[in-house]
């Protein structure tokens, strides 16, 4: 019998066991795949989400706008008036041309005429001769500009222009 338990024992070689550098291996990657889980949760929990920025939209390429011709009334008739401070003395006799955004105010200057006509009249008389020999006349145009702009519905005048100017 002790025999036979000695041969078992010689017959069954112990079991095998694991030595040198992988030893120790299946441990190491769970570690590390636990620290990676952990890592993960905390900077999750610790990292608030970004913001949600909305994009800009791409801006647009400006596409080259085609040159569109200005559109200029100059049916206004011949005005002849006495300046302010001239007491009859000198007369100034003056064109009108004016320039218009778009047609639906060349159509409200025509229905206007008259009316425009006069407005023109009853502003150039109230400047000096001063102000009317000044050669630029920016004062007079702007405010020939500001008086016919508060009549007009439909259009605006750009610019105003004086095609004669007499001064006598």
């Amino acid at each position: 019998m002790a025999e036979e338990e000695q041969e078992e024992q010689e017959e069954a070689p112990p079991p095998p066991r694991a030595s040198g550098p992988y030893r120790y291996l299946l441990l190491i990657i769970v570690i590390m795949l636990l620290e990676t889980a952990g890592a993960f949760v905390f900077l999750d929990w610790a990292v608030p989400a970004p913001e949600v920025v909305e994009e800009e939209a791409p801006i647009e390429v400006l596409a080259e706008e085609k040159f569109v011709p200005p559109i200029f009334y100059e049916e206004l008739a011949e005005m002849t008036f006495s300046p302010l401070d001239s007491q009859g003395r000198h007369l100034v006799s003056t064109n009108v041309a004016l320039e218009v955004d778009r047609q639906p105010g060349i159509d409200e200057i025509i229905l206007k005429h008259t009316l425009i006509w006069d407005l023109c009249v009853r502003t150039l008389e109230g400047f000096s001769i001063e102000e009317l020999r000044d050669s630029e006349r920016l004062p007079v145009k702007e405010s020939l500009l500001e008086a016919i702009n508060g009549e007009l519905r439909n259009g605006i005048v750009t610019a105003v222009y004086f095609t004669d100017f007499i001064m006598q």
